[in-house]
């Protein structure tokens, strides 16, 4: 049997522990089952990463930046964007699972993580230089629009999956109309520290 190389006993070990750790969060996965999945003893598991937290962040930040490259952010088209995402999570319901557990156990935010951060701010770049050209609306900061874009994403992944292709379209296309029309330029009746009548 052919030794394995230290990069791929990694590979192996965050593939194992994605499925576990998905399930049943930090506190409740099992370091022995996750080590009989990647075929290596338990000690050997520590060599690699040290221990059950620093693993867990492996994972996810590995899932982090996947999705983002799958994500392919766009400030000029934050709907599209948001469709992207919202059929990422439910093709990749692991990923929502990680993330939701990390909030839950750890009481912080994904994106403290240094996979979530450098993330963070590429979006960030990206969308001032759209709010300083006037492509998007200037009423939210970078970080309110991040997140109202991925609130909205993520309380469609809370409900009950959809039952066939046509309710899955139609929560996308709900998503996405929400965002156009809260962040294009100059259409919003919000602006900072009062409320417009947009009727006037």
């Amino acid at each position: 049997m052919a030794k394995r190389r230290p990069a791929e006993t990694q590979q192996m070990l965050l593939d194992a522990a994605l499925g576990e750790f998905a399930e049943n969060g930090l506190a409740g996965a099992r370091i022995d089952r996750i080590a009989a999945a990647a075929g290596i003893s338990k000690p050997m598991l520590y060599v690699h990463f040290g221990d059950k937290e620093a693993l867990f962040d492996a994972v996810l930040s590995r899932e982090i930046l996947a999705a983002a490259q799958d994500e392919r952010f766009d400030a000029d088209d934050l709907p599209g964007y948001a469709g992207r995402t919202y059929d990422l999570l439910t093709e990749r319901p692991h990923l929502w699972r990680l993330m939701t557990w990390f909030h839950l156990e750890r009481g912080q935010e994904v994106l403290l993580l240094p996979a979530g951060h450098s993330v963070l701010e590429v979006k960030h770049a990206a969308i001032t230089a759209a709010q300083a050209e006037g492509r998007i609306t200037a009423d939210f900061t970078p970080d309110e629009i991040v997140r109202l874009v991925a609130t909205i994403v993520q309380t469609w992944c809370m409900a009950p999956a959809a039952r066939d292709s046509q309710e899955h379209e139609a929560r996308r296309r709900a998503i996405q109309l929400a965002i156009a029309r809260m962040l294009s330029p100059g259409k919003s009746p919000l602006q900072r520290g009062k409320i417009v009548d947009a009727s006037r």
